[in-house]
């Protein structure tokens, strides 16, 4: 959170930083200016007639009067392009997305009885479509960065990260979830990932998804709760099809 803090900062600082440069140079041009049209005057009050042009007297010389409002439409111009320079950062592409990941860390530290999901491959798509159509309180751990930041655009609570390490399951509230659906196109992975989640929450129910039925069995023996094995279900679905096809026929 701290560090979505400080990138925000950061993207804000550099955004203004060829202004605020330009700014220092013209507040030091034009002190040097009006030190060298008013030579009674100190440093101070030059300072002070960059940014009080109303407190040069009248008797002071016309071309410093000239000068002074050079320099007020160069501090008005100095205004719109630090406003101009914030607003764009605000309204880009990345701080908004910074913006957006940070409430939604906010959100995700506020879930309960919520369903985690890992991977937004083509089952995971389709899950995350269903929780929404559900009104089910979720998050999607994604691996693929561009992918994470797309979803955040869309305002869906959206880990960027990787759902093997431990530190990422507990910041999608592991502790706190209800179900944990291991959708990565890796057997391997939704292993780890279901003995991972079960050892940081006994309690949890697990939804996996396997490529074969060995690994389906071992994600049973590690505690998942349910193992879906898309081609294998696919072709009974095929199966099923054909079967009724053939008894109408006969009919």
């Amino acid at each position: 959170m701290i560090r979505n803090f400080l990138k925000i900062a950061y993207f804000i600082f550099t955004a203004i930083l060829p202004p605020l440069v330009f700014l220092i140079l013209f507040f030091a041009i034009s002190m040097i200016i009006y030190k060298h049209l008013e030579k009674d005057i100190s440093w101070v009050d030059a300072f002070f007639w960059i940014t009080h042009p109303h407190a040069i007297s009248e008797h002071r010389r016309d071309i410093t009067k000239l000068f002074a409002f050079v320099v007020y439409v160069g501090i008005f111009f100095f205004q719109v392009w630090f406003i101009e320079r914030i607003l764009v950062n605000i309204f880009s592409g990345e701080l908004k997305i910074l913006w957006r990941k940070r409430m939604s860390e906010v959100v995700i530290s506020k879930l309960k009885n919520h369903y985690i999901i890992c991977g937004y491959g083509q089952v995971g798509r389709t899950v995350v479509d269903e929780l929404i159509k559900l009104n089910l309180p979720f998050v999607l751990i994604e691996l693929n960065e561009s992918i994470a930041k797309e979803l955040i655009k869309e305002g869906l609570n959206v880990i960027h990260g990787d759902a093997r390490r431990r530190s990422v399951l507990i910041s999608a509230g592991i502790k706190r979830a209800k179900f944990i659906c291991t959708l990565i196109d890796n057997d391997a992975d939704n292993l780890y990932i279901t003995i991972t989640a079960k050892m940081l929450n006994p309690n949890i129910k697990v939804i996996s998804r396997a490529g074969n039925l060995r690994y389906a069995e071992a994600m049973k023996g590690a505690g998942a709760n349910e193992v879906i094995v898309p081609e294998y279900e696919g072709g009974l679905v095929v199966g099923r099809m054909i079967a009724r096809y053939e008894k109408a026929g006969k009919d």
